[in-house]
């Protein structure tokens, strides 16, 4: 399901073009690392932020120009100095919007896939909204299972036999045991999951 979110908003809404400049959030989980992947496919600057030195050298390892650890870099300042932005891949909201918001390129396009440091705030205020209308900016929030349906064959088609190649590179934080499921959905709203978050029940 992480694959085909990121594949269907991808190719759904980035319609992207050789050359762009793309911001990637949460860019060492599954949806964003193969984001990062989809977008140097096609030709484009990518900067990724996440939330560890390890999860920055992940994504550097996949492909990202610029990789940076949010919580000990300035977002607004990495993206004044390695954009403007023409994609905004969301997966966390709050301050990284507003700062993707400030440093957008007219006619840039914000993909809403997730906003996870706002599902335990209360949903605190976007301060610039107001950007989307002044920059032209298109805005699409989305769930994989409206687009599912259009891109499944293409998915499979495409995507299999670059995994199975090892052209497209995952990484998997395993946990064990059903008693270990608290821990896995504490550990990915906490940002403490090293990669996409398994839990491990019977072999079969």
């Amino acid at each position: 399901m992480p694959g085909m979110t990121a594949y269907t908003g991808w190719k759904e809404y980035s319609r992207a073009k050789k050359g762009e400049v793309a911001f990637v959030t949460t860019g060492a989980g599954p949806v964003g690392s193969l984001v990062i992947q989809l977008a140097k496919a096609d030709g484009l600057k990518v900067i990724a932020s996440a939330g560890s030195d390890e999860k920055v050298q992940f994504m550097k390892d996949i492909g990202a120009d610029v990789a940076f650890n949010y919580k000990t870099s300035s977002v607004p300042e990495v993206l004044a100095k390695e954009g403007p932005i023409d994609i905004y891949w969301d997966n966390v909201g709050g301050k990284t919007l507003e700062a993707a918001l400030d440093n957008a390129k007219i006619r840039a396009r914000f993909i809403e896939c997730g906003m996870i440091t706002e599902y335990n705030t209360g949903y605190e205020p976007i301060r610039n909204l107001g950007l989307i209308i002044g920059k032209t900016i298109s805005l699409h929030g989305f769930l994989v299972f409206h687009l599912e349906a259009k891109y499944i064959a293409e998915f499979y088609r495409e995507l299999t036999p670059k995994v199975a190649s090892g052209e497209i590179k995952y990484r998997e934080h395993v946990y064990d045991g059903l008693a270990s499921v608290g821990d896995a959905i504490l550990a990915v709203q906490k940002g403490e999951n090293r990669a996409k978050a398994i839990v491990h029940v019977a072999d079969e």
